[in-house]
């Protein structure tokens, strides 16, 4: 029986409507990741340069600014006797998960923020926050009982030593002064710290989408931010201090022609810093919501190789060290030799279980 003409249009027609759909959802977050999270890598290094001790602020303002823009998304219109209002969604996933993540994704991103007060150089940042992996497996082992092959493990071994290197390349901060040193101990404690807690929270996450879908990734962003702000009232004494030491950075024209206002310096990168964590984390968790952890990491240890290089020969105007180039190098290699890893062991995994 032939099928007629139409229909055969419509059904050739489907694959390459699919496909560049696909493809241009893919391209939106790619940009978003690499164009965002590398800009604000870059508004990063500016702001901790303006005022290292500023991380609960920058975090406050990081947070409230996320939660404002993703409530648009939440928020569904209710008609009452001719009078329409606002309402949130109802959520597709319990409150309480969203509580528990935040407790967890409010840690790291403070722990993280508030090593720049360490001497913690941007590079080193970068790949030490690229050992995630590390402690994914190390989690993931322990509380799922996942098995992981040799060249996963291998990978995960030359990741770590990696981190030591370039981690112990600027371990000798430049100053001389009395406690650099312990400073610089403190610093990568805390981001030993961040990224136990970041392990918990991918581990957690996983478990919420497993349960209840990948596509409340929007819901994710929006409360994982809203109920983390109630949190910085612990904090409140060191804000003031920190927002007093902002407002004495030194002040900048903002405006066009004689229409302005002088405005203190630290809230200009700030507020780049705020626009481009925006794009960042939406690229993100776009991301999240459509492939495996796996993936997702491979994609965000190749925007921090990129972050890396803009911070050492960009930004810094620095040829960086072996040590540090070396140490980076193990990172990505070992992420991709992990990856590559897992890749070959989901047929075998799936093969048992059939």
């Amino acid at each position: 029986m032939s099928i007629p003409r139409s229909r055969r249009v419509r059904a050739g027609g489907l694959a390459p409507d699919v496909a560049r759909t696909v493809l241009s959802d893919f391209g939106l977050i790619l940009a978003l990741i690499f164009g965002g999270c590398c800009s604000n890598a870059w508004a990063l290094e500016l702001t901790t340069k303006l005022l290292p001790a500023s991380g609960t602020l920058m975090t406050l303002v990081q947070f409230g600014a996320t939660a404002l823009v993703a409530l648009v998304g939440e928020l569904e219109w209710h008609t009452t006797r001719s009078i329409s209002y606002p309402m949130l969604k109802r959520p597709g996933v319990p409150l309480r998960r969203w509580v528990v993540q935040v407790v967890l994704y409010f840690a790291t991103s403070l722990l993280n923020n508030t090593a720049f007060a360490y001497d913690i150089p941007m590079s080193v940042h970068i790949v030490f926050r690229s050992g995630g992996m590390v402690v994914n497996m190390l989690l993931g082992y322990v509380i799922n009982r996942k098995r992981y092959s040799v060249l996963q493990v291998l990978s995960v071994a030359l990741v770590t030593a990696g981190v030591v290197v370039a981690t112990l390349s600027a371990a000798h901060p430049t100053q001389t002064t009395s406690g650099s040193t312990e400073q610089y101990a403190t610093g990568v404690l805390l981001l030993s710290l961040a990224l136990l807690s970041s392990g918990f929270m991918g581990i957690f996450q996983e478990h919420t989408y497993a349960k209840y879908g990948r596509e409340h990734w929007h819901e994710a962003l929006f409360y994982s931010h809203l109920f983390a702000l109630p949190l910085f009232l612990l904090h409140a004494r060191g804000l003031a201090t920190q927002v007093h030491e902002a407002n004495a950075t030194p002040p900048q024209w903002v405006g066009i022609g004689r229409l302005g206002v002088h405005v203190p310096s630290y809230y200009i990168v700030l507020a780049l810093n705020v626009l481009t964590q925006l794009l960042c984390v939406n690229g993100v968790n776009r991301l999240t919501s459509r492939v495996s952890s796996l993936s997702v990491s491979l994609v965000l240890v190749v925007r921090k190789a990129a972050s890396l290089v803009i911070s050492v020969l960009v930004l810094n105007g620095q040829a960086g060290n072996v040590a540090l180039w070396s140490g980076a190098a193990a990172v990505m290699i070992g992420t991709v030799g992990y990856t590559y890893g897992g890749l070959q062991r989901a047929p075998k995994i799936r093969s048992k279980e059939a």
